[in-house]
C-alpha cells in the first residue's frame, strides 16, 4: 500500500492534492521519467542495429560485392525499391521538410540513397524482394537509367523507418 503512495522516480511521498492514480511527485520527476525512457529506447534501438549488423556481416560483405559488381562507374549510391501492390516505393525517402536521416549505423546524412562507398547498408522497414537502382554521384543525384537488366535482392532483416505513406500490410506476400 505505501508503494503505490510514493514517487515512482525519487521514491518520496506523492502530496495529498495530487490524484490518487499519480505516479509522480511533481513534474521534475515525470520529466525525469521521460528522459530516461527516452534514452532507454535508444539505447535499445543502438542495441539493436548492432546486434543486425553483426548476425548479418556475411549478407552484408556478399551484397556490397553484388553491387559493385553490377553498378555502373557514374553510380555513387543506390537505393531498395519495395512493391507495395500498387506502385514501388524507394528506400531511403526522405518525407517533406524533412532534413536528414539515420543510417543503420547510426550517423546522419542528408541523401536521400545508400552509398556505395564506403559501403551504406540498407535500412529498410520489412524483410522482403527489393528491386536494386543506382543513383547517380554527382549531385542532384538523380536515378541512373537501367542499363542492365533490373534485378531484385532478399533483404534479410528489418528495421524501423518511422512513418510510412503506406501500410506495411499491403505489402503482397510474394514480395515478402
Amino acid at each position: 500500500m505505501y508503494e503505490a503512495l510514493c514517487c515512482a522516480v525519487c521514491r518520496e511521498p506523492i502530496p495529498a492534492r495530487r490524484a490518487l492514480s499519480a505516479k509522480y511527485c511533481d513534474r521534475k520527476c515525470k520529466n525525469k521519467a521521460l528522459t530516461l525512457e527516452r534514452h532507454a529506447e535508444r539505447l535499445r534501438r543502438k542495441l539493436d542495429a548492432d546486434r543486425i549488423i553483426q548476425a548479418h556481416e556475411l549478407w552484408f560483405a556478399l551484397f556490397h560485392r553484388e553491387l559493385m559488381r553490377a553498378a555502373p562507374p557514374e553510380a555513387g549510391g543506390y537505393q531498395l525499391g519495395l512493391w507495395t501492390g500498387q506502385s514501388t516505393h524507394w528506400f531511403p525517402s526522405l518525407r517533406p521538410g524533412q532534413k536528414y536521416r539515420h543510417t543503420l549505423r547510426g550517423r546522419r546524412t542528408e541523401h536521400a540513397f545508400f552509398a556505395l562507398t564506403p559501403f551504406e547498408p540498407p535500412t529498410v522497414p520489412i524483410a522482403a524482394w527489393y528491386e536494386v537502382r543506382y543513383v547517380q554521384k554527382v549531385p542532384p543525384h538523380p536515378p541512373l537509367p537501367s542499363v542492365i537488366k533490373t534485378w531484385r535482392k532478399k533483404v534479410p532483416y528489418a528495421v524501423p523507418c518511422g512513418p510510412l505513406p503506406f501500410n506495411l500490410r499491403t505489402v503482397p506476400h510474394d514480395a515478402r
